[in-house]
């Protein structure tokens, strides 16, 4: 992780804080195994690291480059370090050891200039500093692993892998933005560009920044997905085996560790897939796997477990408790340090019972399934409409389910009703009507920020698009809620000395997805994931890889508890209400809100009320702490 400033004045400025002070900046929680500070006139960088690999483990921070006078500070690894090695020839192996990730960078940014980041694979963030011309370049990887912040202020550029560093330098005038509190409060808030801060702004996944010593700004994409799937009207199992290929490449070059692996495993397709090729490339995992999961509908521990049978892991960590993954106060306390503002989604706070048994495991790299069903195992539903399109009656035959009459009814369907898109995802758009009365903004805050249009065009979802490729594309991958839980789950299992690793958003295999035929995406009789499935048949058991859906069946338990929970919930919101923070008060209708806390605590049972009380619970109790922090 790192911190930067560069200042546009041409005096002898100060050459920054000191080194304690920007260590606890990146590291509330966490000592890191390196630090190191390079200061000079008008610009200066600090990195903190922790090591995990030699790969990672360089012996100087941040790296300084005698050549050219750059300093460069990196967080993240890289997947094509062989090819780079043998393509920067002695630039790479100048060193008298084998080349860390960062030797490789620096070498690079040597041959290629601000073309970096077009050579390198892998999840990173990164900072070139040139103390002399005053500038600094960015970069950050295609998908948005590593986060990377930036602020331009009077008199200078700050950059950060962390809002919190930023908040933590106290020197900014930084403004809590009412508008981002007002979407946050609908789950809105998600951007790869806005952050809660209106003075800070977050580098665009993909994208590079250059800064000059004038202080002007020039942002570049230096990646793009290719559309080139060709057209087939017939399966070939020659697409399965280039998949499987990257897929194992995928896992494999994530593995490199000099501590225990951890995995995250709910029991779904996507975590089984990683849990169980990681034990497969270990061979015996013995004590080098553990597997964790939550388990609290009924079929759950089943799925779960038997992915660790079938791979030998014995060493699983099942939570079943409910308000395990609660959002109390020092668990928000803690995220605040770590991300800087309320976290978005939840699931890294949600996880932090994971993070702390890997702290105490010795545990220095977690896996994840995440990001699966927004590519790679993408169900792949929308290939009807595509076989439509191109008039492939046969091949749409194959796909549909059921006995020969059903599926000629629905082949005469199709070919009427189905050439017609619809507006709206029809069962999207009717949970998110249901739910709308529910939220708690004032109204005028929804007519000036034009909220319930925005809230309602979520509910399109895939209904616009007509082929898988582009609602990958033009949809999925550009839904900013990757990148924020990408953002938020690096810094907090960071604070833990804990670094994620998200496999099934290889860039590789993304783009090795998306050059694939429609066709193998979606299998006959209706069979979603098809590529995938048939790629990891053979290492992931039967029962989980060829599961039909994703219901894991009924949570009794959370039935049980739902009412005294939501009461409990209810009461610390009135106590909460009762002190609610100025600006927070500004935009919720507080009568409505006593409404709901009254109808809590006598057990409504309305079928979306329990999920959007929950909802405007948590968002409020983070708003309030962190604005409240603020004030402090």
């Amino acid at each position: 992780m790192f911190i930067g400033r560069v200042l546009q004045r041409h005096d002898n400025a100060p050459a920054g804080p000191d080194r304690e002070r920007l260590n606890a900046a990146l590291a509330a929680d966490c000592r890191s195994d390196l630090d190191g500070l390079f200061a000079g006139t008008g610009a200066w960088l600090y990195e903190q690291r922790v090591f995990n690999h030699a790969a990672n483990r360089d012996t100087e921070l941040p790296r300084r480059c005698p050549a050219t006078g750059v300093v460069l500070t990196f967080w993240g690894r890289l997947d094509n370090r062989d090819d780079l090695i043998a393509r920067l020839g002695r630039d790479a192996t100048a060193a008298p050891h084998p080349p860390t990730d960062a030797d490789l960078v620096l070498a690079a940014w040597r041959r290629w200039g601000e073309a970096l980041p077009e050579h390198l694979l892998g999840d990173f963030a990164l900072a070139v500093l040139n103390p002399l011309r005053r500038s600094v370049f960015l970069a950050r990887d295609p998908l948005g692993v590593k986060p990377l912040y930036y602020v331009q202020h009077a008199g200078g550029f700050t950059f950060a892998t962390s809002v919190a560093a930023l908040r933590f330098l106290g020197d900014l005038d930084l403004t809590p933005d009412t508008d981002w509190m007002a979407r946050y409060l609908l789950q809105l808030s998600y951007s790869d560009r806005q952050t809660a801060y209106r003075e800070i702004l977050k580098l665009l996944p993909g994208h590079c920044l250059i800064l000059d010593a004038a202080g002007h700004q020039r942002l570049r994409a230096y990646h793009a997905w290719r559309d080139d799937a060709p057209a087939a009207r017939r399966r070939d199992p020659r697409w399965v085996a280039a998949y499987r290929s990257v897929l194992e490449e995928a896992i494999r070059c994530r593995m490199p560790s000099d501590f225990p692996l951890g995995a995250e495993n709910s029991g779904g397709i996507d975590s089984a897939t990683v849990t169980a090729f990681l034990a497969h490339f270990l061979g015996e995992p013995g004590d080098r796997l553990h597997s964790f999961g939550f388990a609290t509908c009924e079929q759950e521990p089943g799925f779960i477990l038997e992915t660790s049978r079938a791979k030998g892991v014995t060493h699983n960590y099942v939570i079943t408790a409910h308000g395990a993954s609660e959002h109390t106060s020092e668990r928000i306390d803690r995220a605040l340090r770590s991300i800087g503002y309320p976290e978005e989604g939840g699931i890294a706070t949600d996880h932090l019972l994971f993070y702390a048994e890997c702290a105490k495991r010795g545990i220095r790299t977690l896996f994840s399934g995440f990001g699966g069903d927004e590519v790679v195992t993408n169900p792949g539903n929308l290939l009807r409409y595509e076989l439509l399109d191109s008039r492939d009656y046969a091949s749409l035959w194959d796909i549909l389910p059921g006995n020969p009459l059903r599926r000629a009814l629905r082949l005469v369907k199709a070919s009427t009703i189905g050439r017609r898109s619809p507006a709206y995802n029809r069962f999207v758009l009717d949970a998110w009507e249901a739910r709308w009365p529910y939220q708690l903004l004032r109204p005028e805050v929804i007519a000036h920020l034009d909220l319930h249009r925005a809230y309602i065009e979520f509910a399109r979802y895939d209904a616009p698009y007509r082929r898988i490729n582009a609602f990958i594309l033009d949809g999925l991958l550009r839904m900013s809620y990757m990148a924020c839980r990408f953002e938020a789950c690096s810094l907090l299992a960071r604070s833990f000395g804990v670094e994620y690793r998200w496999p099934l958003c290889d860039a590789r295999l993304v783009q090795q997805y998306l050059s694939t035929p429609s066709l193998e995406k979606f299998g006959p009789e209706g069979i979603g994931r098809y590529l995938h499935r048939r790629a990891i048949d053979g290492v992931v058991p039967p029962m989980v890889a060829w599961k039909p859906t994703k219901d894991m069946g009924q949570d009794a338990r959370h039935d049980q508890l739902r009412l005294p929970r939501m009461a409990a919930a209810a009461e610390r919101l009135r106590e909460l209400e009762a002190d609610l923070h100025p600006t927070l008060a500004g935009i919720i209708d507080r009568a409505k809100l006593r409404r709901q806390i009254k109808a809590a605590v006598q057990g409504d049972g309305a079928e979306y009320f329990g999920y959007m009380f929950d909802n405007n619970v948590r968002a409020i109790r983070w708003l309030d702490a962190w604005l409240k922090g603020e004030a402090h």
